[in-house]
């Protein structure tokens, strides 16, 4: 006769809001290497995303009446620029929601790293702006706002991020480099990856090359997969029914 062996439960931390904290600190950390705060971390393409995600949220017939959340919202830089409809932000760093506080944003703390702690079908547009490539779970992340969205064929969702499998990065492999230096980016986007997850929740995606030879040269219409480095998306009409994402699928490079 065995006796069953018992896991000796008081060596665990019964401190539930750790992993939240623990991340907060460390974003909050990131964020104090740039003491002039989040309105000069430098360009990234924000009057071409501002056009973008303008023209996309007003085509699909929201104003001032629509309420939309920007994720990741740092200093509530975009949801200065973009306006047109009301909107909340989000983050989880403190340095990015004083700072957006200061611009005049509504915004709350949030880890939103997996789950994305808002009710079912709250936003009209969903905004999240070179945020995705720094959670884990990307699949998660878009589910998650998907869930978020009102189910109409006009809800939105808006976004930006650098994709890290064009000529110049492959070829900086090749030489032995790493494929990103930013150490806070923890998943590393194909163009076909990003589409294929985007057009998996929402009947209709565009997308807008911010830099990259494709973007310098429309005209010769490159393919996205090689020529582009960082990219602005508008998605609508979340999918009603939408099966389940394969989690083990063959990854698009």
């Amino acid at each position: 006769m065995t006796t069953e062996s018992r896991f000796p439960e008081e060596l665990l931390l019964n401190q539930p809001e750790r992993r939240a904290r623990l991340i907060s600190e460390f974003y909050q950390q990131y964020g104090e290497s740039r003491p002039e705060g989040y309105y000069a971390w430098g360009r990234q393409h924000e009057e071409a995303k501002t056009a973008f995600y303008r023209e996309s949220i007003a085509a699909n017939g929201h104003n001032e009446e629509s309420l939309g959340v920007d994720i990741g919202c740092q200093g509530g830089v975009l949801i200065n620029f973009v306006k047109i409809i009301s909107w909340v932000g989000v983050d989880i760093d403190q340095l990015a929601l004083h700072a957006a506080r200061a611009a005049g944003v509504a915004c709350h703390e949030m880890d939103f790293t997996s789950a994305i702690n808002f009710r079912d079908e709250s936003f009209d547009v969903v905004m999240m702006t070179e945020v995705l490539e720094h959670l884990p779970y990307p699949s998660i992340t878009v589910s998650e706002v998907h869930r978020i969205l009102k189910k109409k064929p006009g809800s939105t969702y808006v976004g930006s991020a650098p994709l890290d499998y064009h000529l110049h990065r492959r070829w900086k492999v090749l030489r032995g480099k790493r494929l990103s230096g930013e150490q806070t980016h923890v998943h590393h986007f194909s163009f076909r990856e990003l589409d294929r997850l985007l057009r998996f929740y929402f009947e209709k995606v565009e997308y807008l090359p911010l830099s990259g030879t494709a973007a310098r040269h429309p005209k010769l219409k490159l393919p996205y997969n090689l020529f582009v480095r960082d990219i602005a998306w508008a998605a609508s009409g979340p999918r009603r029914d939408v099966g389940r994402w394969e989690v083990m699928g063959k990854e698009l490079l």
